[in-house]
């Protein structure tokens, strides 16, 4: 059902883009990490390099404001050192997700090239594999069954400076899902993004 359901959201964003005033494309770098909520446990896990890269869509509601989506490759995860019966391994988690991000932006012209914008809005994403590495031996995360959910969403937040056909900009997403299939574990992504974007026929 709930792979029914992204699919369905897929399409309807492939149709959205389709249609959209102004196609683009952006990437940039990823600074994700998870929150762990659990009893008996304590967890620092640290932030992961990564990347996310896709396909934009913009759309003009009315002067100065703007909505804006697209269907973003994006790696997020985390590391941390573990300590088990004495010994002390170093644990690299990472996912791949499908981010479909759904934001309203308000652009205050500089001149007549340059505008700064700021803009926020929910997202929905679709973890499409997991694997964990710990010192050297790899596994892939299974969904379901107790461990890890696919479907994640949240709020993101952004702020930046677009140059004719060029933006680039700093982003935040905090989860709000948990994405621990375990009711005693709570698990939410967040990540820091630096992005630069290309609009096509600015």
């Amino acid at each position: 059902m709930k792979s029914k359901l992204v699919f369905f959201v897929l399409s309807l964003m492939l149709f959205q883009v389709a249609q959209a005033q102004t196609l683009g494309v952006k990437g940039g770098i990823n600074f994700a990490n998870m929150t762990f909520s659990t009893s008996g446990m304590d967890f620092s896990p640290k932030s992961i390099f990564g990347i996310h890269v896709g396909p934009i869509a913009e759309f003009e509601i009315q002067e100065s404001l703007y909505f804006n989506t697209g269907i973003l490759y994006s790696l997020k995860g985390y590391k941390m050192k573990m300590d088990f019966m004495g010994e002390t391994a170093d644990v690299n988690v990472k996912f791949n997700y499908l981010d479909i991000p759904l934001n309203i932006a308000y652009k205050h012209a500089l001149n007549e090239t340059s505008k700064l914008f700021v803009q926020a809005g929910p997202y929905l994403g679709y973890a499409l594999s997991g694997k964990g590495d710990s010192d050297g031996e790899t596994e892939d995360i299974e969904f379901g069954d107790g461990e890890m959910k696919r479907i994640d969403f949240g709020i993101g937040i952004g702020a930046g400076v677009e140059y004719g056909s060029i933006a680039a900009s700093l982003s935040y997403e905090l989860g709000l899902a948990n994405v621990a299939d375990d009711n005693d574990v709570t698990i939410k992504n967040k990540v820091f993004q630096i992005s630069v974007a290309y609009m096509l026929g600015k």
